[in-house]
Order: C-alpha cells, then structure tokens, then sequence
C-alpha cells in the first residue's frame, strides 16, 4: 500500500498544523507493517531543510513541479482536474493533512483540525475563511475518511456540515517525546539563557485575537497587585492582528513585569515550561489546544478555558475558567502561586494526562484507517 501524504505543511508551517505532520510522519514510518510505504510530496517552493529519515526505504520523498500558491489555487479554487497521481505515480491511498485533499482517483482521508473560521469567525483572517469555507465541504464530501483531531472537533463537523459521524474517527494529537520534565540543571540553563526570573506565569501561542492575551493581561495586572514578585512570559510568533496586541502587550510591559519573547528555541520549551508556575492558556476557541498537553507533559500547571477542545484534552488535570472572565482567571492563577499543594496536584495530574497522547497511537489509528479506507474501496 503506497500511502501518499502531503508533507507541504510540514515545511511551509513551524507549529500548528506543521507539527502535526512532521510527529505523524516521523511516527509513521517505524509503524509501517510489509508491504506499506509513505510517498511525502510537496510543492517546488517547500524544500524540506531536514528530510525525514529517508534511511528508512519506505519512505519516498517526491517534489510537485509548481508552486504551493500555483498548485492550490489550480486544485482548490479553479477545480483543475489533472489528478496527484499525474505528478507522483500511482498510489493506494492519499492523505491531506491540511483542511483539503487533492483531486485523486485513490480513496482520500483529509484532516480537519478545527472549525474556528466557522465557530468563532471574527478571530479568523477574511481570506482564509473564504478559502475553507469554499474548500472544505469539497474535501468532506470527497474523502473516504475524516480525521478529527478531538470529540469537539468531530462533533462541529456534524453540526456544521451533516459529516456522517460513521466517516469521522477521531484521532487525538499526540505530544513530542522530547516534552518530558527537565532536569533542575536543565530548567536553570534555560532560565539563564532567557534571562528569566521565577515566579513566572506562561502563555505560548501565536499572537493573534482568538488567543485571548488582552483578558490574560488583565488577569495578570490583578495577580500582580497581589504578588508584586510575578511575572508574565508570552511566547508566541505574531499572526493575523497581531500588531494592536502587541501594542497592547508593549503598553502592560511599561507598568507590569510581562515580556514578550516573539521566537525561541523550542528546544527551550520543556525548561520553560517546567520551570514556570503554571501555562495560562485562556483561548477562545482550540480544535486540540497541544500546548495544553505539552506543558503537562514537561511538569507545569495548567490554567486554560473550560470549554470545547481545550476542556476535553484538559479533563480533570488542569484549572478550568470562563474564557473572558479576566476576574476568575486572575483568582485560579493566584491559587496556583499561593498553594503548593494544589499546584504539584496539577503536575502529577496532567503528566499522567499527558501521557494519554501519543504520536505512536496516533500514528497506529492513522493506519487503521488508511487499510480500511483502502479495503473498502
């Protein structure tokens, strides 16, 4: 079974939906049974700088002759009808990981991560949702097989487009091995190399509205009242609007300890993470929320919504609060630095969380799924 995945996004994309591709790809190609191989194609423009173990000769990497803007906007907005298999042979099955999948004659199974241009549309970018509002109820209604990263998820496809649940399977993100506690030594080496100071609280995510930093930043100026020895790390690269919340961020850091660090390492995570007082992750909407579960994987706190994906991946592991409420977030944050009981709760809690998502598993479900799609074509 030659199984054909669009590895573009694993290249164009350092987190999100990026990530998910690389762990999945890198899962999947030591889970491979006889008989089985991965052909990873992508666009001219998206030369990967660190291939996939192209040791393993199972694993093909091919590159499309155009353009990924050439390419998409033949396949997804034109509708052209030269097949994938006229730019990389014939294949047994395709994998669009990414919202679409590409015009084929194998059975498609297509990843769909969230719904947030259609549950939340004034936190997504007016070009974007006219593309997935457009492009995805194409790919639903080709594919032999969704995949939902998570119940919620799963759930907002059949209220929003009638899927056929029978044709969902929900395969929950997995988290990177190399998020695990750090040693004492380690988390002081990355707090060095930061120039961090604890107590801190965390958040890491793109810059962007649905993220919800204003209500984390009034939260904070609260906590700070309290606890003048806090501070305030944000993590994240800027996105769609990112420009008035970093304004916004900017004018707290002129009153508040709160520093914005654009890009790091994500090598420094885990330390990050571990060394932290708890991740405040108050997002409006998540289709899976994989920061949540990273940070428990590395020995943090967590502080996040209560709501949709991020309280289903959360379950009991984590402190839970209306996302716009600044006055109840500001609350839960000053129980986790005043009780230190409750906060190695919370570790011990979301490690043992945390472990439920594996890339392994994940990579295992994604299988099962190709060789059925494929046997019931």
């Amino acid at each position: 079974m030659r199984i054909a995945i669009d590895y573009t996004p694993a290249i164009r994309q350092g987190a999100g939906i990026g990530r998910y591709t690389r762990s999945l790809v890198s899962a999947l190609a030591g889970r491979l049974s006889d008989g089985e191989e991965l052909v990873l194609w992508h666009t001219r423009d998206a030369e990967p700088e660190d291939p996939p173990s192209l040791a393993n000769d199972r694993v093909q990497l091919r590159r499309v002759p155009l353009p990924e803007r050439v390419l998409t906007g033949a396949w997804h907005r034109l509708h052209a009808p030269f097949r994938l298999e006229h730019l990389i042979g014939s294949v047994d099955v395709v994998h669009g990981p990414d919202f679409v999948i590409p015009p084929t004659s194998a059975p498609a199974v297509v990843t769909i991560h969230d719904l947030s241009y259609i549950v939340t549309p004034e936190y997504a970018h007016p070009a974007l949702r006219r593309y997935l509002m457009q492009a995805v109820p194409r790919a639903l209604e080709r594919a032999a097989g969704i995949v939902a990263v998570s119940e919620t998820t799963a759930s907002d496809l059949v209220e929003h487009y009638s899927a056929p649940r029978e044709r969902i399977t929900v395969i929950p993100n997995g988290v990177d091995p190399r998020f695990h506690p750090p040693s004492q030594e380690e988390i002081r080496r990355v707090h060095a190399k930061l120039e961090v100071r604890r107590p801190y609280f965390l958040t890491v995510g793109t810059i962007e509205p649905r993220k919800n930093h204003r209500t984390l930043l009034e939260a904070f100026a609260q906590v700070y009242a309290a606890f003048p020895e806090a501070s305030l790390l944000i993590v994240g690269r800027h996105g769609w609007l990112a420009d008035p919340i970093v304004a916004e961020i900017d004018a707290a850091a002129r009153r508040l300890p709160v520093r914005l660090l654009s890009r790091i390492d994500d090598r420094l995570l885990p330390g990050l993470y571990a060394g932290s007082t708890a991740l405040v992750y108050p997002s409006w909407y998540e289709g899976f929320g994989l920061p949540v579960v990273e940070a428990m994987a590395s020995g943090a706190a967590v502080i996040t919504s209560d709501h949709g994906a991020l309280a289903e991946v959360a379950g009991d592991a984590a402190l839970l609060v209306p996302a716009g409420d600044a006055d109840k977030l500001a609350e839960q944050m000053c129980r986790v630095l005043e009780d230190t009981a409750l906060r190695e709760d919370l570790v011990q809690r979301g490690r043992a969380r945390a472990a439920q998502f594996t890339w392994e598993a994940a990579a295992d479900a994604h299988l099962a799924l190709y060789r059925r799609v494929m046997a019931e074509r």
